[in-house]
């Protein structure tokens, strides 16, 4: 039976007066990928950057391997084994893709730190075999999929034990899309536990062990990947519709 790593226990959160989360209960089991699925505007991504805390968590507790998460600083938590892909990238434009990737290690401990970087190196190009050929490029001048496996590639830099994603598929080419996804396949089979934020609920499904739909803040659903993709509410508001079914030309 696998080790729970990640729990939120009634996680209200917001900016300012205006909270955002009301009340979730989330636990994500190690080594599994747990999609979040919902709307634009449900919450999802406040969710992440309460995990990590860059949204302060106004009551509830964030939990971490049996320990609580409240009150501790980000870098703190990249630390722990904690690592954030955010929406947008947030790359160093000006710096080059190497200089981006030392970044991502800056957290790790000092013992040993130099060889923990060049094993992380290492696998970063194993994964991303696009970005040892551009480490001299500035960050800027790559392409959106390009950017996106950098700032992959720069959060695994700090040995994460879970990784956060958000949307990592947006407004990239298919082929890219199916590069990515083959990626986070790979990280789960190397033990990494992986909370998935995605637009297309379909895709992150497919990939998830496991997931919940989020509504204004709120979980409403939650389950296993194929009892989420069964569930009638969630194929109709979430998935659309699917080529094949009864009713639907070819």
């Amino acid at each position: 039976m696998s080790e729970r790593l990640l729990e939120l226990r009634g996680v209200r959160a917001g900016y300012g007066h205006v909270e955002v989360l009301h009340g979730i209960d989330l636990a994500v089991d190690e080594g599994e990928v747990f999609a979040i699925l919902g709307a634009n505007g449900a919450g999802k991504s406040t969710l992440l950057k309460a995990i990590v805390g860059l949204v302060p968590v106004s009551a509830g507790e964030v939990v971490l391997r049996g320990a609580t998460l409240r009150r501790q600083k980000p870098e703190r938590l990249v630390r722990d084994g904690v690592a954030l892909v955010p929406e947008g990238r947030w790359l160093f434009g000006p710096m080059t893709v190497a200089e981006n990737l030392e970044l991502g290690a800056a957290c790790l401990p000092t013992a040993g730190k130099k060889q923990a970087c060049q094993d992380a190196l290492a696998r970063v190009r194993r994964l991303f075999p696009v970005l040892a050929e551009r480490e001299r490029q500035p960050a800027a001048t790559l392409s959106g999929g390009e950017q996106q496996m950098l700032a992959i590639g720069r959060a695994l830099m700090s040995r994460p034990r879970l990784l956060l994603l958000d949307e990592p598929s947006l407004g990239l080419a298919p082929k890219v899309i199916a590069e990515i996804f083959g990626v986070i396949d790979e990280l789960r089979r190397d033990g990494v536990t992986i909370v998935l934020v995605e637009q297309d609920a379909m895709l992150a499904l497919k990939h998830a062990d496991r997931g919940a739909v989020m509504r204004t803040g709120e979980v409403v659903l939650d389950g296993t990947s194929a009892e989420l993709l069964a569930d009638d509410s969630v194929r109709t508001i979430y998935l659309g519709s699917w080529p094949g079914e009864e009713g639907e030309s070819a």
